[in-house]
């Protein structure tokens, strides 16, 4: 009886191995089939994006000329700005002054004694410039991401 059960028990087990080895087989194939759908799509898509990135191209850069004209019309009211605008405009007037000056020195033959205009950065710029630059990293990163994930969807299951 103990060897009729060990038969059985082996037959079972073969019939087993063999089930599973048709089924690891038919997932192996399944595997590369979605690889090599998934490597179409991607080739797909590299297609779409070489004949397609002129025209996304254009599109963005006229949104960052529409985007920098409501930046600058903007901020031209803004009375912070009106403010640095006549700060810097002094630094500007103060050159009109000097060079005045020094005509009228030069004309009368005199010696020049009026000293030269500097004109310096004014840091607080820096400062705002900065902070622009890192929410701009910040939008492009959330861009990028997003060109990632649309690429991804699509290489995975063709949506768009």
């Amino acid at each position: 009886m103990t060897d009729a059960k060990l038969q059985k028990a082996r037959a079972a087990a073969e019939k087993a191995a063999q089930e599973l080895a048709a089924l690891e087989a038919a997932e192996a194939d399944k595997a590369a089939t979605l690889a090599a759908e998934r490597d179409a799509r991607e080739i797909e898509y590299a297609h779409r994006v070489k004949e397609t990135w002129r025209a996304e191209e254009e599109a963005n850069s006229e949104a960052e000329k529409a985007a920098r004209a409501r930046f600058y019309e903007l901020v031209s009211n803004e009375p912070w700005f009106v403010a640095f605008a006549e700060y810097r405009a002094h630094r500007f007037k103060r050159g009109h002054i000097l060079t005045a000056a020094q005509d009228a020195q030069n004309r009368l033959g005199e010696t020049a004694t009026i000293p030269e205009n500097r004109i310096y950065d004014a840091t607080i710029m820096d400062d705002v410039i900065n902070a622009a630059e890192q929410r701009a990293n910040e939008i492009a990163a959330d861009f990028a991401d997003e060109l990632e994930a649309k690429r991804e969807a699509y290489v995975s299951g063709g949506n768009e």
